[in-house]
């Protein structure tokens, strides 16, 4: 059985736990609602994404392979101009997928992280406040 909310809470736990994270005063939160205050970010949010399970053997005694897709989305911004908030998202986004790529089974819930992809999600300008957002889309391999 794949418990989806144990792979995300692992997620969620290793980013919150990092220490270059934690002293640059990332939050981290699962499931919970886009950011929208510049005054929280550098922020990262946590979703499950797709599920897909494919009936064939892997090799060993479980018969099914599964694909997780998790969804993160980082967030960081800047009150001087757009170019501040592009570096600073830069920045963060690079200290989170260093933490995925320390960490490749996701802390054990999964056999292995096998890819990701960065898109720009999201560029957000009101009151000289730039709150940019970029989704990264984490493919993560695991047994059923």
């Amino acid at each position: 059985m794949i418990h989806v909310d144990s792979v995300t809470a692992a997620v969620t736990g290793l980013l919150a736990g990092d220490a270059v994270l934690v002293s640059s005063g990332f939050t981290v939160q699962e499931g919970e609602a886009l950011n929208g205050s510049l005054s929280q970010t550098p922020w990262v949010g946590v979703y499950p994404g797709p599920l897909s399970v494919d009936p064939h053997t892997l090799g060993g005694a479980q018969p099914w392979q599964a694909e997780l897709e998790l969804m993160l989305y980082v967030q960081d911004g800047s009150q001087h101009s757009g170019q501040d908030a592009t570096r600073r998202l830069s920045r963060a986004q690079f200290a989170v997928l260093d933490v995925l790529r320390r960490n490749p089974t996701l802390g054990d819930t999964v056999l292995i992280w096998t890819g990701l992809d960065v898109t720009p999600f999201r560029r957000d300008v009101q009151n000289d406040n730039w709150l940019f957002t970029n989704e990264v889309v984490l493919r993560a391999q695991l047994r059923a």
